[in-house]
């Protein structure tokens, strides 16, 4: 059996990259290296390519999300492809076979790993990271959850149903989204694992939010009775708020909870803007396309 391709995009992220890819490396797993870097000017692409079996270099403005992801399965061989963000560190050797075992059922097109704060995450940005993966019970619970952060996707569906090059934003959910209508099953495995969180400021919250609405709106075809300010915008920061004020609590973050009201307040705005944005010019018969954002909030990361 050949080694498994891993799939590595960077962009200007030095400070975390070294321990990904040393992580990479420790694998029990045998696996090659495909970076491809976003113009790095900050010595990512130079360490990447000591680790790398193949680099690829994505010139500066021309990173679009899903021709990476396709140019990706082109530049690599296997039935399995993993994918792995510059900035998520695999957490112990066995990460990336616990995330490949979960691609043994042919009926599965995608799988992806459960992620786990940072040591450095603030408290609301830890509570969602944990929230959002964990056990994955409540997620279990959402209309549809995936990551490409650390995932891995069978090249067989991919060959059938490529990544949209005109989305700019989630283009991960859409394929996974799509892939599980022609009647694949997205796998989330929580003992595969990797660190990885981010400390949004709230105009970066705010932009990773109007990318997140716009998308939503593109891709899930949401019934009238929930897009309206009430249920789409009100009650979920309400719900958010309230679910803060707990967990807070309960791990002593006083300060996080009295900032959770703005904060979520910044984050319900800029979603419901881009919902709106993106039925408007779906409704004008524009073409698709959201926020202009890399994974994780990062130009072309």
């Amino acid at each position: 059996m050949n080694p498994v391709w891993v799939v590595m995009r960077s962009r200007n992220d030095i400070a975390l990259v070294g321990k990904t890819l040393e992580g990479i490396r420790k694998q029990s797993m045998p696996c090659r290296l495909l970076v491809l870097d976003n113009a790095s000017t900050d010595g990512t692409r130079e360490l990447a390519a000591k680790y790398a079996d193949r680099i690829v270099d994505i010139p500066e403005g021309a990173y679009i999300p899903g021709a990476v992801l396709n140019r990706a399965m082109e530049e690599t061989e296997g039935e399995i492809v993993v994918f792995l963000n510059c900035d998520c560190e695999p957490r112990g050797d066995g990460w990336l076979s616990s995330l490949v075992a979960g691609m043994a059922d042919e009926t599965v097109a995608a799988c992806f790993s459960r992620q786990d704060p940072r040591p450095d995450a603030r408290p609301l940005m830890a509570k969602d990271t944990l929230f959002t993966f964990g056990d994955g019970a409540r997620q279990a619970r959402w209309l549809h959850c995936f990551s490409m952060a650390s995932s891995c996707i069978r090249r067989g569906v991919w060959e059938t149903m490529r990544f949209s090059e005109i989305l700019k934003y989630s283009e991960d959910i859409d394929w996974t989204w799509r892939a599980r209508a022609a009647g694949y099953r997205i796998v989330y495995r929580p003992d595969s694992a990797v660190f990885h969180s981010h400390n949004y400021t709230l105009r970066q919250l705010h932009r990773r939010q109007y990318g997140e609405g716009y998308a939503e709106a593109e891709i899930f075809d949401l019934p009238s009775g929930r897009r309206g300010f009430l249920r789409y915008t009100v009650l979920p920061w309400g719900r958010l708020v309230l679910s803060d004020l707990g967990w807070c609590l309960a791990h002593g973050a006083v300060g996080a909870a009295f900032a959770s009201p703005l904060t979520r307040a910044v984050m319900a705005a800029g979603r419901r803007k881009g919902f709106r944005d993106a039925l408007a010019a779906m409704a004008a018969g524009r073409t698709a396309g959201n926020s202009g954002a890399g994974p994780d909030g990062k130009e072309g990361t």
